[in-house]
């Protein structure tokens, strides 16, 4: 008989109902004994990067497009640099 992989285990377990109010890492803590390879890849995948940059600044690209080096540019290359900072 195959043993079941982790993942069929907690496909398996009974739904969570929506309403409820859940600490998702708390809830992953718990359930390492059970899942250690999936509640390491939920830590990871969970895991919110600190920033001391402001939201504004990180996603505003308007004053970084055009400085004084980028300027000279050709258009072509000013907007491959947009491109791959996209």
């Amino acid at each position: 008989m195959a043993m079941k992989s982790e993942m069929d285990m907690y496909y398996e377990e009974p739904l969570m109902p929506r309403s409820s109010n859940i600490d998702i890492l708390a809830y992953w803590r718990t359930c390492s004994v059970r899942y250690p390879v999936l509640a390491q890849m939920a830590k990871d995948v969970l895991a919110v990067p600190v920033s001391t940059v402001a939201s504004e600044s990180a996603f505003s690209t308007e004053s970084r497009v055009l400085d004084c080096y980028r300027s000279s540019l050709k258009l072509e290359i000013v907007e491959s640099f947009i491109f791959l900072r996209d």
